[in-house]
C-alpha cells in the first residue's frame, strides 16, 4: 500500500467514521452473523490504501466508534470530490437481520438536499454481499458546508436493536457552486464542470433515464434500475411474457393478446391449420 501523511491518515480515518465507520481490516467470515465493510476500491478513493475496511464484525461495531462524540469533534467535512460512499454488507449463514433508516436529513437545504440511499428505507440485510450507496446531493447553488443526519438501526430476528448510528450524530459535507442547466435527477450530482454525475443505474444529461438489465421488451418502460412498467398484455421482470387469452396449438407460441407465432407447417390464428 502507498504511504500517506499523518494528517491524511487522520482525515481518512475520520471520514470513515462519518457514517459510524472504523478502520479495521477484513477477517475471515463467521457463520450466522453480520458484516459490513468498505471494498478495497472504494477505500482507495477515501484513504489511499487499496484494502478492505471492516466496519461491523460478527455483529458488533468496531472499537473506533465507541467514543463517537470525541471523534466527532475532530471530524472533517466530507470533501467536494466525494459525492457518495459505498458500503458492502452481508448476513452470513441463516441469520436474519432487518434494517431501518430512521433519518436522512439535510440541516442546510440551501446547500445540500437530503442524503440519498440506493435501497428501500426498510428491509432485510441480504445474504449475498450487496452495496449500499449513501449520496450527498449538493445543490450547486452556493459554496458552503452542509450539516446532515444519517440515522440507521439494525435489528435481529427477535426485533431487538443490535446496531445503531450514535444518537444526535451530525456530519458535514463541503459543497461548491456549480449549476447544471436543467438540474440533476435521481440522486445525480452537479460537478464542478457543470455536468451531472449519475448514480449507478441512471444515465442521460440530467440522470433522467434508468437502465434496466435485461432491457424492457415489448414496449415496456424502465422507470428505475431493474424495474420495467409493462404495457397491457405483458408481464415479467422485463415484460418478456404475454398474458394470452387464446391457446396456441401444435407448438405455437403466444406473443400478444390472442396472437400466436406458428411453427413451420402450421398456420391460423391458433396454429390449428396444417399447411
Amino acid at each position: 500500500a502507498r504511504s500517506m501523511a499523518p494528517s491524511g491518515r487522520l482525515c481518512a480515518a475520520l471520514l470513515c467514521s462519518a457514517l459510524s465507520l472504523c478502520s479495521l481490516r477484513a477477517a475471515p467470515r463467521q457463520p450466522d452473523t453480520l458484516y459490513m465493510w468498505i471494498e478495497a476500491q472504494q477505500a482507495r478513493l477515501l484513504i489511499g490504501f487499496e484494502e478492505d475496511i471492516l466496519i461491523v464484525s460478527e455483529g458488533k461495531m468496531a472499537p473506533f466508534t465507541h467514543d463517537f462524540r470525541k471523534a466527532q469533534q475532530r471530524m472533517p467535512a466530507i470533501p467536494v470530490s466525494i459525492h457518495a460512499m459505498n458500503f458492502t454488507w452481508q448476513a452470513t449463514g441463516r441469520a436474519e437481520y432487518f434494517y431501518e433508516f430512521l433519518s436522512l436529513r439535510s440541516l442546510d437545504k440551501g446547500i445540500m438536499a437530503d442524503p440519498t440511499i440506493n435501497i428501500p428505507l426498510l428491509g432485510t440485510v441480504p445474504h449475498k454481499a450487496s452495496v449500499v450507496q449513501v449520496g450527498f446531493p449538493c445543490l450547486g447553488k452556493q459554496d458552503g458546508v452542509a450539516a446532515f443526519e444519517v440515522n440507521v438501526i439494525i435489528m435481529n430476528s427477535e426485533g431487538n436493536i443490535i446496531l445503531q448510528t450514535p444518537q444526535n450524530a451530525i456530519f458535514f459535507k463541503t459543497c461548491q457552486q456549480a449549476e447544471c442547466p436543467g438540474g440533476c435527477r435521481n440522486g445525480g450530482f452537479c460537478n464542478e464542470r457543470r455536468t451531472c454525475e449519475c448514480p449507478d443505474g441512471f444515465y442521460g444529461p440530467h440522470c433522467e433515464k434508468a437502465l434496466c438489465a435485461p432491457r424492457c421488451m415489448n414496449g415496456g418502460l424502465c422507470i428505475t434500475p431493474g424495474l420495467c412498467i409493462c404495457p397491457p398484455g405483458f408481464y415479467g421482470i422485463n415484460c418478456d411474457k404475454a398474458n394470452c387469452t387464446t391457446t396456441c396449438f401444435n407448438g405455437g407460441t403466444c406473443f400478444y393478446l390472442g396472437k400466436c407465432i406458428c411453427p413451420s407447417g402450421y398456420e391460423g390464428d391458433q396454429c390449428e391449420i396444417s399447411e
